[in-house]
């Protein structure tokens, strides 16, 4: 197999292009780190909300397999969230901590890597992906799912958003010169909200 070279480069500045200049100063920031360098984010905050439907429960053990899913719900949850990007690898690393009352912190980890022009794909364990329209409204950083899929060595079997739990939106505006707001939110046409979490954050 090929070896993909890195663009260096933020990975959000690759897929918006010219579009990313459009970005409050504090969204830029948190997505301002290089693949190809070995670079740190940290941001800290607390989610106003962490929520799952009831038909959300049915997948939190597939959840939980491929680390893709918060398995608890709660309000006021203290979060802090690393992004890294290294030397071999074309992508920004997540590394979520969520601080749940009277449980072990919850670490959700990803990868985000841009395919082509405005699109992006967000890989947890084992291949799965969300991908994702990344596009500039109001200053603010719109992701918008277009579907799922399963990468199993280089091939890709794709997955509709109805076949899991919706579609994806997540929203990073900023509220001040240091603090920003972060949305993120699954619909699916039929079953309705299954899974959301919000919450205010700073760079640390």
């Amino acid at each position: 197999m090929k070896k993909q070279s890195i663009i260096k480069q933020p990975v959000i500045k690759q897929a918006l292009g010219e579009s990313w200049h459009e970005l409050a100063d504090i969204v830029k920031q948190h997505y301002d780190i290089t693949p190809g360098t070995h670079a740190e984010i940290t941001v800290k905050g607390t989610m106003d909300e962490v929520y799952h439907s009831d038909i959300a429960k049915l997948f939190i053990l597939t959840g939980k397999i491929f680390g893709a899913l918060v398995p608890y719900r709660g309000k006021n949850i203290p979060t802090t969230v690393k992004n890294r990007t290294m030397e071999n690898s074309n992508a920004m690393h997540w590394y979520r901590t969520l601080f749940f009352p009277n449980k072990k912190p919850f670490i959700f980890e990803s990868r985000m890597v841009n395919i082509k022009d405005n699109e992006i794909v967000e890989y947890v364990r084992y291949g799965m992906g969300v991908r994702m329209l990344v596009s500039v409204k109001d200053n603010a950083l719109v992701f918008k799912g277009i579907g799922f899929h399963w990468k199993i060595s280089d091939f890709i079997i794709p997955i509709s958003n109805w076949a899991v739990l919706g579609t994806v939106e997540i929203i990073e505006q900023a509220i001040d010169d240091k603090n920003f707001y972060m949305q993120f939110e699954m619909k699916h046409p039929v079953f309705g909200k299954t899974f959301a979490y919000s919450g205010t954050f700073h760079i640390s």
